[in-house]
C-alpha cells in the first residue's frame, strides 16, 4: 500500500507559501519541504482501543482530516498519511479483566468500531494503519538501541526507562525541570521525568520476550516513535494529535527519536488540535470525568456535516464547544448554503426569472476572483477555515441578492443568452468545490450522501410523491395569483408549512416553485 501511494505522488508539484504555527518558537513559520523528497509524511497518533470513541476524539480527527484535505486540494502537497492503533495498554488489560473477555478480542472490537466511526464522520482513512502488537520486534530493537547508546537503563524489576537528563534539549515542546537523581530511588527510575520504554510484566498480564531485559510490553511513547520510524525513517514532515498529547507523549517521542536517529529534530511540523468542551464547561471531554458524548449519540442528533461545520467554524488549534447553541449555529450555516444552492439551481434551470445585467455579471465575476484570493490567503495563514467559510458565505449572499432581485418578465421567461446565468453557475460551482474540499459530503455530487439526498432508487417514490405535491400546490398558487383569492393563498401557505415540518423546503419563484430536502433530514 505504501509503495503504491509513494509512486502515485512521486511527480507531484510542491508549493511553499503556507505558514504553520510552531509551538516551539511560539510563532508561525514557513512550511519546510525537502526538494529531493517526492512525498510528505503525515503521522497521526491514533486511539488506545479499550472503549468507544467520543466526540472529543472525533473533533481531533475531523479537524486533522480537514487539514489534510486542504494540504492536498489547495496546496497540492503529496501526503502519505499513517495512524497507529494502541492495542496493548494498562487500560485495555483492565477493561478486559473487568468484562472477562480476551484482551485481544476487546481491542479488536473497539478498533473496528473506531474505523467505522471515522467512516461515518467522513474522515478519510490513513494510507497506512499500524497496530502496536504487529511491530513488537521492531519496538524491542528500538529500546535495545537506546540502551546501547547510553540513553536508557534497566531497573530492578526489569523495566527500561529513558534517562531525560541525558538529552540536553528535553523540554523542546514544553519546558520541563529535571530534578536531580535521588539516591533513594535506586532500583527505580532515576529522575521524576524519566519515562518507561519497556514495562516489566506483572502476574497474569500479557508479555513478550525481550533479549537483554525482562518479559514485558512496550511503554506508550516508544510505540509511536518505532512505528513512525519504521514507515518514514529518520525524519517526519507532520506529526499530529490533540493538544493534550503535546506533553508528555510528543515530547518523549521527539526526545527518544532524536537520540535513536542522531538528528537535531525528528519532526519538522507538529500540529496540535484544540480540545473539545461541553457548553458551559472549561475542562476537556474525558472518560475519567464521565462527561463524554459518544459518536453514536452525536450522529443520532446531528449529521456528520453539521459536526464538521462546527469544526470548520473554529481554528484547529482553538478549543471548541459542543452543545445545542454551537450545533445550532453550524446547522444554520449549512442550511444557508443549501438554500443558496437551491436558489442558484432554480435560477440556472430557468425556474427563477433571469434578466440581462452586465453590471451584475461583472460584479459577480469580480467578487468570485476576490473571494478566491481571500480564501487562499486565509488557508495559507495556518489553515484559517473559519474566515474562509465566512468569505464563502458572503459570496453566496451576494449572489442570492442579485438573482432574487429580478422581477419576472411579462412573458414569464427570459431571452436565451441575455442573462448572467454563466457567472452564477461559475460562482455556484466554486463555492461547492470549496466546501466539498473541506469534506462537507452532502454537497458533493459524487458522494453517496448527495446521491441519496438528490434521489436514488430507494428514495425515488418519495421524491415523486413530493414532486406531485409541490406541482399541485403550484397549480393552486397560480389560480390564487390569477383570481387574487386569499383563501387559495392560505391553502398554499398551509401546504408549504406542512412540507417544512417533514423537512421539505418549498421556495416560490414568480409563478413557479422549487423544493429541496433540508439539511439534517432523514430521507
Amino acid at each position: 500500500m505504501f509503495l503504491r501511494v509513494f509512486r502515485k505522488y512521486s511527480t507531484a508539484k510542491l508549493t511553499h507559501d503556507l505558514r504553520l504555527y510552531d509551538g516551539r518558537l511560539k510563532e508561525k513559520v514557513a512550511l519546510q519541504i525537502h526538494p529531493s523528497k517526492p512525498y510528505l509524511s503525515f503521522y497521526t497518533c491514533g486511539p488506545t482501543v479499550y472503549d468507544s470513541a467520543h466526540i472529543g476524539h472525533a473533533s481531533c480527527y475531523v479537524r486533522l482530516d480537514i487539514v489534510q484535505r486542504i494540504l492536498r486540494h489547495h496546496f497540492h502537497l503529496p501526503l502519505v498519511t499513517a495512524m497507529n492503533i494502541t492495542d496493548i495498554d494498562d487500560k485495555i488489560i483492565a477493561r478486559a479483566l473487568e468484562q472477562q473477555v480476551d484482551w485481544q478480542q476487546l481491542a479488536r472490537r473497539y478498533e473496528d468500531e473506531f474505523w467505522s466511526d471515522l467512516q461515518r464522520l467522513n474522515v478519510r482513512a490513513p494510507d497506512v494503519k499500524l497496530r502496536v502488537t504487529d511491530h513488537i520486534p521492531a519496538i524491542i530493537r528500538f529500546v535495545q538501541t537506546l540502551v546501547e547508546k547510553g540513553f536508557a537503563y534497566s531497573t530492578a524489576d526489569g523495566s527500561v526507562y529513558f534517562e531525560t537528563a541525558k538529552y540536553e534539549r528535553y523540554g523542546k515542546l514544553q519546558k520541563v525541570i529535571i530534578e536531580p537523581e535521588s539516591n533513594a530511588s535506586k532500583g527505580q527510575k532515576r529522575h521524576q521525568s524519566d519515562f518507561a520504554l519497556w514495562k516489566a510484566s506483572k502476574p497474569g498480564e500479557p508479555f513478550w520476550t525481550a533479549p537483554g531485559f525482562s518479559h514485558g510490553r512496550p511503554g506508550w511513547h516508544i510505540e509511536c516513535s518505532t512505528l513512525a520510524s519504521h514507515l518514514f525513517g529518520r525524519t517526519i514532515d507532520f506529526h499530529a494529535g490533540g493538544l493534550d498529547l503535546r506533553f508528555p507523549h510528543h515530547e518523549n517521542e521527539e526526545t527518544q527519536s532524536c537520540c535513536y536517529h542522531d538528528v537535531p529534530d525528528w519532526v519538522t511540523h507538529w500540529l496540535h488540535t484544540g480540545q473539545l468542551h461541553l457548553e458551559g464547561q472549561t475542562h476537556k471531554m474525558s472518560k475519567s470525568l464521565k462527561n463524554t458524548v459518544s459518536i453514536g449519540e452525536l450522529l443520532g442528533a446531528y449529521s456528520a456535516d453539521e459536526f464538521r461545520m462546527l469544526c470548520l467554524l473554529s481554528h484547529y488549534r482553538s478549543a471548541i464547544e459542543y452543545g445545542p447553541e454551537a450545533m445550532g449555529t453550524a446547522r444554520n450555516v449549512l442550511r444557508k448554503f443549501a438554500s443558496f444552492f437551491s436558489d442558484t439551481k432554480a435560477y440556472i434551470d430557468g425556474l427563477k426569472p433571469a434578466a440581462y445585467d452586465a453590471t451584475s455579471t461583472e460584479s459577480l465575476l469580480g467578487k468570485l476572483s476576490n473571494t478566491r484570493t481571500t480564501v487562499r490567503e486565509f488557508l495559507k495563514n495556518d489553515f484559517n477555515t473559519a474566515n474562509s467559510v465566512l468569505a464563502l458565505g458572503e459570496l453566496a449572499s451576494n449572489v442570492q441578492r442579485i438573482i432574487n432581485s429580478h422581477e419576472p418578465s411579462t412573458s414569464g421567461v427570459s431571452l436565451i443568452g441575455s442573462s448572467n446565468v454563466g457567472a452564477v453557475l461559475a460562482v455556484t460551482e466554486y463555492i461547492r468545490e470549496e466546501l466539498v474540499s473541506y469534506g462537507v459530503q452532502s454537497l458533493d455530487k459524487q458522494s453517496p450522501q448527495h446521491s441519496q439526498q438528490m434521489g436514488n432508487d430507494a428514495n425515488q417514490s418519495l421524491e415523486q410523491l413530493i414532486e406531485a405535491m409541490v406541482a399541485t400546490r403550484s397549480e393552486i398558487r397560480l389560480q390564487a395569483i390569477e383570481t387574487k383569492n386569499p383563501q387559495l393563498f392560505k391553502v398554499c401557505d398551509l401546504l408549504r408549512d406542512r412540507l417544512k415540518q417533514a423537512n421539505v423546503e418549498v421556495k416560490d419563484h414568480g409563478k413557479t416553485s422549487s423544493w429541496n430536502f433540508r439539511e439534517g433530514s432523514a430521507k
